[in-house]
């Protein structure tokens, strides 16, 4: 047996029970959250490695997809916005997902409408048509909101060493750090999530391709982290239990059973 094969079975050893659906099956595969698409040449950070299932990891794959490009996309890194590797992305989404490719030639007006509903400052000298905005598709909000909650779930994991029970409600958002008009609602969160995780590699400078703040309680459970990729995406997830989403005043919070429902 490979040592690859024997790290996993001491991982599944380690980690029986999957952590995406409630705890309902035991682990079969180990998943990478965030998914490795997200970063150059596929090095993603170490330690961040959960037990799934085998339906938990086939029924998130489109939404790793999306996800994958979109954080290149709105990220300025060079390195994330490499061209073969940007263009392997992008082809996946045509071959995939074709109705959520963005829409590249979009008219100066509506790159001046992007610029101000978003309070992004304009570059000095940059007239409206060479301005760095695309169209993105309704449906791309979805995919990427589903598969927060499924981060949400992991890190959850990762931090109370246990996963979310299936009665447990998630609720996310994302945006990305151009985006000066949600400004106010990052730092409410960034205030109250103190405990810094960065991600890393051995032997590779990772930079700030990724990492999260958190705030966590037990009994009842509360779970809050933003989620940041490089200077582009930002994720907010909490995590609480039934009781405690009643008193909250937040929309669309989804269970965990029902983030990839069963058929």
């Amino acid at each position: 047996m490979g040592e690859g094969k024997k790290k996993k079975q001491r991982f599944l050893a380690a980690n029986p029970i999957c952590c995406f659906c409630g705890g309902r099956e035991l682990a079969t595969t180990v998943d990478h959250v965030p998914p490795r698409s997200c970063f150059p040449d596929r090095h993603g950070p170490e330690g961040f490695e959960f037990p799934a299932c085998d339906r938990c990891q086939t029924a998130s794959r489109m939404d790793e997809l999306v996800l994958g490009f979109f954080v290149r996309l709105i990220d300025p890194d060079d390195q994330t916005q490499r061209k073969d590797q940007s263009a392997k992305a992008l082809s996946g989404l045509v071959n995939n997902l074709p109705q959520l490719v963005p829409v590249f030639n979009l008219p100066a007006s509506a790159k001046r409408r992007a610029y101000k509903m978003f309070d992004i400052e304009r570059p000095a000298g940059v007239i409206s048509a060479d301005l760095p905005v695309v169209g993105v598709p309704e449906e791309v909000h979805e995919h990427v909101l589903r598969y927060a909650r499924k981060m949400a779930c992991a890190l959850f994991y990762r931090e109370m060493g246990r996963p979310a029970p299936v009665e447990h409600c998630v609720w996310t958002s994302w945006t990305q750090g151009a985006n000066r008009a949600h400004m106010n609602a990052l730092r409410t969160f960034v205030e109250m999530t103190p405990l810094i995780t960065k991600g890393g590699r051995t032997n590779l400078d990772f930079g700030d391709r990724f990492g999260y703040r958190c705030n966590k309680k037990a009994d009842p459970d509360l779970f809050a982290a933003i989620a940041q990729f490089g200077r582009g995406m930002t994720i907010t997830m909490t995590v609480v239990n039934a009781e405690s989403r009643s008193r909250l005043t937040h929309t669309d919070w989804v269970s965990v059973g029902d983030i990839y429902p069963r058929e």
